[in-house]
C-alpha cells in the first residue's frame, strides 16, 4: 500500500499578535501556511495580513514540498511500535496473551489459526519506511509458541537524507519458542535502512529467524544502483553471545575513480553471484544441529526442481543450523524458502505467506 497523497500535520509556529495563531500542514503538493484565529477565540484585529488578502480571511502561504520557512527539511516521518508478550496459560496450556502495545504506524493482528502455534502479524500503515522513520518491534514468549511475520512485503522507498531505523528484540523464557517469520523486505534504487535484530533466549528455548532481501521488484525489471542496507544480527543464550552477523551493503567509490553499483557489488561470485534476491535462515534449539541432514536433503531435491533459480547452504555448529540463500527473483527465494522452512520447523508457514 503506497502512503495516502494527503499525509496532514499541522502544528503551531508562532503567535504573531494576540489571538492569531499560524500553523503549517503538509500535503503532497507543499506546506501550507496558515494565519488564523485561536480556536474558541473571536476574531481579533488584523495582525497585518498580507496585501490583496480579503478583509476576514486567513492568511495562506504555499511553500514548495519539503522545506518549512528556513528552507531545511521538513518532511513528515512515520513512528510505530509494537509490544507483544505471550505465556502459559496454567489452566489450559494454552498461549495467552498477556501484552498487547500498539502506537504509530505500527500494528499487530492476531489471528485465529486452527493449529497449535498462536501468530501475531504486524502491519505497517505507513506503507513503506524511508529515511528518518523509526520502527520498534518487542516479542517475548515463555513456556509457550510463537510465530511472528509480516503483511506483506516490507518496502524501503528513495531516501532524501538519513536511512530508516527498524529494531526487532526477542526475548524467549525458559520452555518458549519464538518463529520469527517476516516477509521479504524490498530495497528499492535510492532506498536506506540499518536494521538490527537482537535476541535473548533461555538455554532450553528455540528460535527460527528469518530475514530476507529482494533488490527491487524483479518482475518489473528494476534495478537498485544506490543506496544502502545494514542488517544486524545478536543472538544470546542463557545470557551469553553465540551468533553475530552483519550485512552492510551500499554504493562506493573505487579506488580508480569510478563508482561501485548496488548491482556491481552484488554481481560477485562472493557475494550475490548476480542474483538480487537473497536470505539468510538461523535455528537455535538444544538439537539444531541434528536437523542438518535433513535440511541438506531438502536443499538438494528443491536444486534437482529448479538448477538455476535458487542456490542454498545449509551449515551446523555450537547449537545452531544455517541456512543461505540466493536467487534469480523473489518469487523464487519466497517459494523455497517456504517449501524448505515449512519441513524444517514441522508446521506451515503463515498463511500471509500464500496470499
Amino acid at each position: 500500500m503506497a502512503r495516502p497523497w494527503r499525509s496532514i500535520s499541522v502544528r503551531i509556529i508562532h503567535r504573531p499578535a494576540v489571538g492569531w495563531v499560524r500553523t503549517r500542514e503538509q500535503d503532497r503538493h507543499g506546506m501550507l501556511e496558515r494565519l488564523a484565529p485561536e480556536p474558541g477565540q473571536s476574531r481579533p484585529a488584523s495582525p497585518g495580513r498580507p496585501s490583496g488578502s480579503r478583509s476576514g480571511a486567513e492568511s495562506v502561504e504555499r511553500m514548495p514540498a519539503g522545506q518549512n520557512m528556513g528552507g531545511t527539511t521538513g518532511l513528515q516521518r512515520a513512528r510505530g511500535a509494537v509490544r507483544v508478550t505471550f505465556d502459559r496459560q496454567p489452566a489450559t496450556g494454552a498461549a495467552h496473551l498477556t501484552t498487547l502495545y500498539q502506537s504509530g504506524s505500527s500494528k499487530c493482528l492476531l489471528p485465529r489459526v486452527s493449529g497449535p502455534m498462536r501468530e501475531a502479524v504486524l502491519l505497517n500503515t505507513a506503507g513503506g519506511i524511508t529515511g528518518g522513520d523509526v520502527f520498534d518491534v518487542e516479542v517475548s514468549v515463555a513456556e509457550t509458541t510463537l510465530a511472528v511475520t509480516s503483511q506483506t512485503a516490507e518496502r524501503i522507498y528513495r531516501s532524501v537524507s538519513g536511512s530508516g531505523q527498524v529494531r526487532n528484540r526477542l526475548t524467549i523464557g525458559p520452555g518458549g519458542r519464538l518463529d520469527w517469520l517476516p516477509q521479504e523486505t524490498i530495497l528499492f534504487d535510492g532506498g536506506r535502512l540499518d536494521r538490527r535484530l537482537d535476541v535473548d533466549m533461555a538455554e532450553d528455548a528455540s528460535l527460527w529467524a528469518v530475514e530476507s532481501v529482494v533488490l527491487g521488484r524483479t518482475a518489473m525489471g528494476e534495478q537498485v544502483e544506490t543506496g544502502s542496507l545494514s542488517d544486524q544480527w545478536r543472538i544470546r543464550r542463557g545470557g551469553r553471545l553465540i551468533h553475530a552477523d552483519g550485512l552492510r551493503l551500499r554504493d562506493r567509490d573505487t579506488p580508480d575513480g569510478d563508482r561501485a553499483s548496488i548491482l556491481d557489488i552484488c554481481g560477485h561470485a562472493a557475494t550475490a553471484n548476480g542474483r538480487p534476491a537473497m536470505a539468510s535462515v538461523v535455528h537455535v534449539s538444544p538439537d539444531a544441529e541434528d536437523l542438518l541432514p535433513k535440511a541438506r536433503a531438502l536443499i538438494g531435491t528443491l536444486t534437482e526442481r529448479s538448477p538455476h533459480d535458487v542456490r542454498l547452504a545449509a551449515s551446523a555448529w555450537n547449537g545452531l543450523l544455517g541456512l543461505r540463500a540466493v536467487a534469480a527473483t523473489g518469487h523464487a527465494l519466497k517459494t523455497a524458502l517456504a517449501s524448505v522452512l515449512s519441513e524444517l520447523r514441522g508446521s506451515p508457514m503463515p498463511r500471509v505467506w500464500t496470499l
